[in-house]
Order: structure tokens, then C-alpha cells, then sequence
């Protein structure tokens, strides 16, 4: 077609988009030399349309086949050039906005960087990838065959890795055999002098069956290791030492071995699982992704502990096989190694009890005289103990440190308490040195036996204790008491503590004896006794040496430098406060301790104690009621009653028995600290008691007196005792003083009381702060809870006071001060008709008005509560007054009816003195008002604020103008 060949090709259209031109413009197009020139060296041939050049060709020959079909003038030049210049429009809007999109990319920024150099491409990616196809292959082939001989070198590498793991494992397992053999020669040692120190000549079948066949092979050697016994046996502790050391680098071989073959055994499934999770992703990815991954997964020696590698698992499991042959072996070491341990240590424990026994002895009689020769002979006997004893203890400690390796801290803990601690419990434990200095039951001696107990451990063995809590203390602890975490071996706890309290729950007749005597006062003193020694134990076995101990310690050490002997030198032990509290923490959290609390029966106790409180209180009660409030019922000690009421101001017997109850609750020899929350729930109870008696004799519910006599119940004491029936709240003398003994009892609860009961729970001292192992906050706490129970406590008190003098003793005194005003009617009588002369003072009855309030005033105000003050006397005057106001008032209206009814009669009024009869009546009435007014202010009470004496200010103030001038 004419537009084809007149046209831009597809070429020069693709060319024109890409730099805004057409081809003949950069020289780039189809008919270029530069594209004949790579087009004939690449053999490429002419690029296919993109789709937008498909599609403007398309349109172009749709249009040009509309055109010839409609009209042939539509071939016209001008046409042609007009369709030339809209086409080239659109290719440079094309290429614009393709320079936009490749601007906005990070790969179409690096197309437009290269520029013009995109002119020499090809425009048929195609061709240009078929054409470099076959470099592409070469590539492959030079980068498999590279692989391949990567592999190869891997291959190579792992062979000889593998060699030397194996050189490296065949070293480690001649090692642990070499180890293993010196161990059981250790043994096979210990056993053959183990033989001839006994004497015996038959073979010993425990070295057979530990893997040592050739037990007595070498017997006729046995002399080269006899040149020194003592060095020799130090030695051989060492090598002990060094077995346990071997012993456990063998079990952790053994271990580690194990581990590696189940390492093996579980990774492949691992990863297949890993494999087939890896396939399921990748099943979501394009090949291309799989090719690239699977190419980059190249071959590693860095790789190897790569499962793939079954030459190294080879090795290893030779190495597993190898130690599972030494398996049976190395748990027969260790068994007998721990049974050597165990054996020596009990060995060097006889001969440190054997020695300390033969040093007692010699100082026995060393200090029964003699000097000279004997003298030296002492000192060199007593110094040549003195180094044997640190030998000793050198040797144990190595058996200690063997026995803590294999884990067998146990059986360490065992043989010393079954060695050492068991002879002296039997020896010092019996029924008759329990009762011994009082009857048969009373456990008398318990707390000198476990003193004894103590001090004869702490002498014997407590340079071996001293050593063994400081090789195996817990560091890491801070300090504090609940760092009590398990040691490896603890000679304190399970040692000493454990085989004393297991003897004393073993025995029936002793347990039944120190936890169920069925007597309050023996059951406090063998808990307090017991509780004693357990609080102190860790103190007493592990305290340092005191200062006369250490010069002449000072001065045996230049003895032994002079001597050559320089045991001195070993290590010793200092034990500081801080390991005693975490030692002392450790005994109260073991288990033996826990199991030897609950063998106590202390709720029985507390009700045994209760029921002493109750029965004394109630006798107290009943004494009082037959005999009234001054009763003589204390029974305490009269020291402790004087103390009471010297001390706090009590006075009646019946609050002397009441405070020596709670007192005596608290005592030493009474209060134990695990029935602390009791004690104090009891003396509120027992409080509780006193107050409802109280306040039902207040209500009038209680008589007093009137004691009848039963058949054969009531002697003759009793009988003449015995006073008349009466209830106390009609006494306002036995109300007064009921409510302030109330009101002491109230303030001694608060501060003496609390007071008392805090220390005893909380003592500040600090040995006794040690003695109830509680922390300083946990002992504020208990301080302030018990604070809170007392205070709550004595908030019941005050309604009873108030009660007692505002309603009781303000009603009483009221009634018994309203007698008098009867005789204010007899004020008429006494003037009507009698031409007596006018008053000049108060009438007699007006002074015994208020003469039982002030007889009470003065008798009772130094013991009026505080929180009373004077209300009482107020409410007293107030309901009097008015009363009298009444009286008065009725007075004088039957004044004035009189003297209208004399008008009316007119009758002759008498003269005297110029006042009539109902004038003298006035002015009477008003002197007898001053006169009861000054009362009232003696009292110390203002008269303006009564309300009954404004009134007979009122009525009275008439008669003023009566008064004489």
C-alpha cells in the first residue's frame, strides 16, 4: 500500500517514542547503518509492533481501506502530509508521557540516566534474548562445573573436619579411659588398705563388681605406700577428692553424649518438617523464585552440623557407643566412690570423737596436779592433739567437698548425724534425766539437756561445722533470712538438727512426756525450753572462739613454728553474724522443723490456760456479788497488787484481780508466741465479760448481797459475811466509782497495756527480735495490729462511763437534792397570821438542797473522767432549779390569791414592820434564792446558764424593793 512505504515505519515509530523525534532525526531508524549493522551481525530481525504501534497501524489501514473504498481522492498529497503531522503529534505525546512514568520509577530514573545510548539497542528483545541463548548456556556450564568441584572440595573438607573430630574424640575417649582406670586404682588402693587395716586376706567382691579384677595382683606392693602413714592417708583423702572430681567429669561425658545422640535422632524430623512447610511456600512462588533460591543454596564447610554429614554422625555415635560400653562402670564409680567417701568420713569422725574424748580426759587430770616434767609432758601431748585434730579436719573437709561433687550430700549429712550427733543424743537422752531435779512427768532437766546437748556437739564437732558451713554457704544470698535456700551439705540442719528432734518424736514415752503432759505450766516450759534451744542452735554451734581461746591459740601456733609443725597454717574458718542468720533460717524452714511444730497440742494449752483465767475471773465475779464492789477477791500476789494500784490508781480488789489476769496472760512462764492471736482474743473476752456484768448491774439486772444459804454449800464465814440485798446502781458511790475504774481499765488498754503485750510480742532488744526470727517490719506490723484490737476494744468503755454519770448518778443525786423543796410550801405558813417580823436570811431547808451534790462534788471531783468534766452537775442543778422555780411559782400564786381573797373580806391587814404577810412571803423567797444561787456558783457552775434559776430570778425579783435600804 501506498501509505505503508510512504509512512514512518513501526521501527521508526517505537524510536520516535522513546526521544521525541522521528527517525531520520537521531539516525536510529530501520534504514540507518547503525541498524543494518546489528541487525546483520545479530541476525535480528525487523522488532514486532508494540500494541500501541499495533494499534495505530491498524487504525491507519482500517482508515486507508475506508478511504480507497469511499474515495480515491483521500490519496492525496495534502492528506498524506496532514496524517504525517498528526502521527507525529501523537508519538510525541506518547513519549512524553512515557518519560513522566520512567521519571517516576527507580528503574525507569536508571533508563533515562543511560540516555542516548538506549538508540543502539535492539528493538526486538526477543531476538536478543534467542541470541544470547547460547552464551548463556556456557555460563551455566562453566558455573555447574564450578559447583561441582565446590562440592567436591566440601566433600573433601568434611572428611578431613571428620577426621579430626574423630583424632579429636579418640583423644577424649582415651582420656576418660585413662581417668576412669586412675579413679578405680583410687579405690582399688583404698580397699586393699582397707583390708589390712582390718586384717582380713580374703578378696574384696566390691572391687570386682566395681570393674577392678585385679584386686590383690599386687599385694606384695603394698609396702611402697606405707613409708608414711599419715602423709600417705593425706594423700589418699586427696585422691578421694580427685575420684568424685573424675567421677563427675565422666557422668557429664555421659551426659553430654547422650544428648548428642538425641540431638541426631530428633533434627531430621525437624527439618523435613521444616522441608515440607518450605515446599508449601514455595508452591505460592513463580519458577523463576525456585530457580533463584535453589541456585543460591550453595555447598559450606562453615555447614557442619549439617545432618547431611552422616560421617560425622558416625563419629559421634562411635564416641556414644564407646562411653555406653563405660557406662556400667563409670555408676559403679560413682556408687563406690560416694560408698569410700561415706566410709572415710565416718572413720575420721570416730577418730575426732576418740580424740576429743582423750582430750577431756587429759585435761581432767592435768588439772588435778603436778608440775615439772608432767607439766611438758601436758603441753606436748596437748599440742600434738591439737595438730592431729587439724588434720582431721582437713581430711573431713576433703570428703565433705568429694561427697557435695557427686551430689551425695545426703549421705555426708547421714553418717555425721548417725557417726557423731546419734552417740550423744543416747548417751544424754532418757526419761530419767528428763525428770531429773523435780517429779516423775514434769520434765524438769529438759532444758539443762538440751543445753547440754549443745555445748558437748559444739565442743566435739564444731571446728567441723564452723568448716563446713563456710565451704558451703550461699554466696549469692544477700544476706537476709529468706536467702534460706539448700545447701549442698548442711551439717547444722540435717547433721545435728534433725537426729535431735527425730529422737525426741521417736520415743513414745519421751514424746508423750515433753508435747502432751497434760499440765499447762510443764507444757509451756518444754515448749519455751525446746524453742529456746532451736532459736540459739546455729549461734551455739557455729560461734566464734572467744578471746582467751584465741591468744593462747596465738600463742600454740609460735609453740608450732618452733616445733616444725605447722598445722596452724591450715584454713580456718571464720564465721560472721550474717551466715548464723541464714544458718538459723535454714533450720526453722526444713520440714523437720515444721513436722516438730505440729507435734505441739497448743490450742489444748490456751484452753487449759483460758479456763485458770476464767475460773479466777468468775470468783472475782461471784465475790463481788454476795459481798459488793470492796470485796477482798484478789487472789494474785500482793506485790503485784500494790504495784497495780501504787502504779495505775485502782482501788477496788475486783479490777486489782481483772488487770493481774491480763497481766499474767503475757508472762514468760504463761505466753507462748504461736497462741499470740488467742491471747489476745482471750483477754478481749475476758473484758467483754467485765463489762456486760458491768453494765447489767447499771441496768439493775444484778443484786448484790442477800446471799442464802444452801445445804451444805455456805460455812459460817460465809454466813457472817453475807450483807442485805441491794442493787449498786441505787449507790451513786459505787457508780462513781465503777465508771473510773472503767475509765483507768480504758486508759491502761491504750498505752500500759499495750504497752506491756507489744514488747512481749515484739521485743526491742535485739537477741530477743533473733529469738522470734520475724524481720523488723513484720514485727511493726504485729505491733500495730495489736494496737488496733486494744483500741478497739477500749471503745466500749466510754458508753458505760457516760452512762454511769450521766443518766445514774445525775438521776440519784437529782432526787435525793429535790427532797428539800417540800419544805417550800411551809414559806406561807410561816408568815400568814403570825405578825412574825420580815426575814433577813435564807431559810434552813435551802442549804440541804444541793448538800448531797456537793458532799459527792468534793468527794468524787478528783476522780471524775476527763471526757465528763461538768456536765453532770449542770444537768443536776438544772432539773433541780427547775423544780424549785416550780415550787415558787406555785407559792406565789397562792400568796396572791390569799391576799385577794383578804381584800375582798376586807379584812384588817396586821401591820408589822409596815409589810403584809404576803410581802414577807416574797422577800423570804427571794433571800432563800440568793442563798441557792450562791450554792450554785460555789459548785463552779454559772447561774445565768440554768435555765430554772433565770425563772426564779424572775419570780423573786419583785421582792428586791422589800430589801432594806
Amino acid at each position: 500500500m501506498t501509505m505503508a512505504t510512504s509512512g514512518p515505519s513501526p521501527g521508526a515509530s517505537y524510536f520516535s517514542t522513546i526521544h521525541g523525534g522521528s527517525p531520520s532525526a537521531d539516525g536510529g531508524g530501520p534504514s540507518s547503518p547503525l541498524y543494518a549493522a546489528t541487525s546483520a551481525a545479530l541476525n535480528v530481525p525487523p522488532p514486532p509492533f508494540s500494541d500501541e504501534e499495533s494499534k495505530i497501524d491498524n487504525n491507519q489501514q482500517q482508515h486507508s481501506s475506508d478511504v480507497h473504498n469511499n474515495s480515491s481522492a483521500l490519496n492525496s498529497t495534502p492528506y498524506l502530509q496532514s496524517r504525517l503531522l498528526q502521527l507525529r503529534t501523537q508519538s510525541q505525546d506518547l513519549s512524553t508521557e512515557l518519560t513522566k512514568k520512567l521519571a517516576t520509577s527507580r528503574s525507569g530514573q536508571s533508563l533515562l540516566h543511560i540516555g542516548p545510548s538506549l538508540s543502539t539497542l535492539p528493538p526486538d528483545l526477543t531476538s536478543l534474548l534467542e541470541a544470547l541463548s547460547p552464551l548463556l548456556s556456557q555460563v551455566e556450564q562453566y558455573e555447574g562445573e564450578n559447583r561441582g568441584e565446590l562440592e567436591r572440595l566440601v566433600s573433601q573438607g568434611r572428611e578431613v573436619q571428620c577426621a579430626v573430630k574423630k583424632r579429636e574424640f579418640s583423644v577424649q575417649c582415651a582420656e576418660i579411659y585413662a581417668e576412669l582406670m586412675g579413679a578405680e586404682e583410687v579405690l582399688r588402693w583404698r580397699l586393699l588398705q582397707s583390708d589390712k587395716s582390718s586384717g582380713k586376706n580374703k578378696k574384696i567382691e566390691e572391687g570386682r563388681r566395681g570393674g577392678y579384677e585385679n584386686v590383690l595382683e599386687d599385694e606384695d606392693e603394698e609396702d611402697d605406700w606405707s613409708e608414711d602413714e599419715t602423709e600417705e592417708e593425706f594423700d589418699h583423702i586427696c585422691s578421694l577428692e580427685r575420684a568424685a572430681y573424675t567421677t563427675l567429669y565422666l557422668l557429664q561425658q555421659l551426659h553430654s553424649s547422650s544428648a548428642d545422640v538425641s540431638a541426631m535422632t530428633t533434627t531430621p524430623k525437624k527439618r523435613a518438617t521444616q522441608s515440607d512447610g518450605d515446599d508449601n511456600d514455595g508452591s505460592n512462588n513463580n519458577n523463576n523464585n525456585i530457580a533463584t533460591n535453589g541456585s543460591n543454596n550453595l555447598p559450606s564447610l562453615s555447614d557442619f552440623s549439617s545432618n547431611d554429614n552422616t560421617s560425622l554422625n558416625g563419629v559421634v555415635l562411635e564416641k556414644s557407643r564407646f562411653l555406653a560400653k563405660l557406662a556400667p562402670r563409670i555408676r559403679r564409680l560413682e556408687s563406690d566412690t560416694a560408698k569410700c567417701l561415706v566410709s572415710t568420713l565416718e572413720e575420721l569422725l570416730v577418730r575426732v570423737r576418740t580424740l576429743m574424748e582423750d582430750d577431756n580426759d587429759a585435761n581432767e587430770e592435768g588439772q588435778g596436779g603436778g608440775g615439772g616434767d608432767n607439766t611438758t609432758v601436758y603441753d606436748n601431748n596437748k599440742q600434738q592433739r591439737k595438730s592431729q585434730h587439724d588434720d582431721l579436719l582437713l581430711t573431713i573437709g576433703h570428703c565433705l567437698r568429694g561427697l557435695a561433687l557427686l551430689g551425695k550430700g545426703a549421705d555426708a549429712e547421714s553418717a555425721f548425724a548417725r557417726v557423731a550427733i546419734m552417740p550423744i543424743i543416747r548417751s544424754k537422752l532418757s526419761m530419767g534425766k528428763l525428770d531429773e531435779g523435780g517429779s516423775r512427768g514434769e520434765c524438769a532437766g529438759l532444758f539443762f539437756l538440751l543445753d547440754g546437748i549443745a555445748n558437748t556437739i559444739s565442743t566435739m564437732y564444731g571446728s567441723i561445722l564452723r568448716s563446713s558451713e563456710s565451704m558451703f554457704t550461699n554466696e549469692t544470698g544477700n544476706g537476709s533470712k529468706s536467702s534460706s535456700s539448700r545447701m549442698e551439705v548442711d551439717l547444722v540442719t540435717c547433721g545435728v538438727w534433725v537426729p535431735v528432734a527425730t529422737a525426741l518424736m521417736a520415743d513414745p514415752g519421751i514424746k508423750m512426756a515433753i508435747f502432751s503432759p497434760g499440765i499447762a505450766n510443764v507444757l509451756q516450759a518444754n515448749y519455751s525450753a525446746l524453742d529456746t534451744f532451736l532459736s540459739e542452735l546455729a549461734s551455739s554451734l557455729l560461734l566464734l572462739q572467744s578471746p582467751q581461746e584465741e591468744v593462747t591459740q596465738d600463742e600454740e601456733e609460735k609453740t608450732s613454728i618452733e616445733s616444725g609443725n605447722f598445722s596452724h597454717l591450715y584454713y580456718r574458718p571464720t564465721i560472721q553474724a550474717d551466715a548464723i542468720e541464714r544458718a538459723q533460717a535454714r533450720l526453722y524452714a526444713h520440714p523437720t522443723t515444721v513436722e516438730f511444730s505440729k507435734r505441739w497440742n497448743l490450742p489444748i494449752y490456751y484452753q487449759l490456760r483460758f479456763a485458770e483465767f476464767c475460773k479466777r475471773l468468775d470468783k472475782a465475779i461471784e465475790g463481788v456479788s454476795r459481798e459488793g464492789w470492796t470485796a477482798d477477791v484478789f487472789t494474785g500476789d500482793a506485790k503485784d497488787g500494790k504495784k497495780i494500784s501504787d502504779t495505775f490508781g485502782y482501788e477496788l480488789p475486783f479490777f486489782f484481780e481483772l488487770y493481774d489476769i491480763l497481766l499474767s496472760m503475757w508472762k514468760p512462764d504463761v505466753y507462748l508466741r504461736p497462741l499470740t492471736h488467742r491471747f489476745l482474743r482471750g483477754a478481749m473476752q475476758l473484758i467483754g465479760r467485765v463489762l456486760a456484768f458491768v453494765k447489767d448491774g447499771a441496768d439493775g439486772k444484778i443484786q448484790f448481797g442477800g446471799t442464802e444459804e444452801s445445804e451444805g454449800e455456805t460455812d459460817l464465814s460465809e454466813t457472817s459475811l453475807a450483807i442485805p440485798a441491794y442493787f449498786w446502781n441505787e449507790r451513786v458511790e459505787d457508780v462513781a466509782v465503777v465508771a473510773w475504774e472503767l475509765t483507768i481499765l480504758e486508759t491502761c488498754l491504750t498505752h500500759d497495756y499495750l504497752d506491756y503485750v507489744a514488747n512481749t510480742v515484739c521485743p526491742n532488744d535485739k537477741e530477743s527480735r533473733q529469738s522470734t526470727h520475724n524481720s523488723s517490719l513484720e514485727l511493726e506490723e504485729i505491733r500495730s495490729l495489736a494496737s488496733e484490737v486494744l483500741v478497739e476494744c477500749s471503745q466500749e468503755f466510754s458508753p458505760l462511763v457516760s452512762n454511769s454519770w450521766y443518766t445514774l448518778i445525775v438521776d440519784r443525786l437529782t432526787k435525793q437534792c429535790c427532797i428539800p423543796l417540800t419544805a417550800v410550801k411551809g414559806v406561807a405558813a410561816t408568815y400568814r397570821m403570825t405578825n412574825r417580823p420580815p426575814p433577813t436570811q435564807a431559810s434552813p431547808f435551802v442549804a440541804s438542797i444541793l448538800r448531797p451534790l456537793k458532799e459527792f462534788d468534793t468527794t468524787f471531783s478528783s476522780r471524775t473522767p476527763p471526757q465528763i468534766g461538768d456536765e453532770w452537775k449542770q444537768k443536776i442543778i438544772g432539773a433541780v432549779s427547775s423544780k424549785y422555780s416550780i415550787a415558787v411559782e406555785d407559792l406565789i400564786a397562792t400568796v396572791k390569791r390569799t391576799e385577794e381573797a383578804l381584800k375582798s373580806r376586807k379584812t384588817r391587814k396586821m401591820m408589822a414592820g409596815g409589810m403584809s404577810d404576803g410581802e414577807k412571803v416574797k422577800l423570804q423567797l427571794l433571800l432563800d434564792y440568793r442563798q441557792y444561787k450562791k450554792d450554785v456558783e460555789e459548785l463552779g457552775l454559772e447561774s445565768d446558764s440554768i435555765e430554772g434559776l433565770v425563772k426564779l430570778n424572775q419570780l423573786t425579783s419583785e421582792a428586791e424593793s422589800l430589801l432594806p435600804k
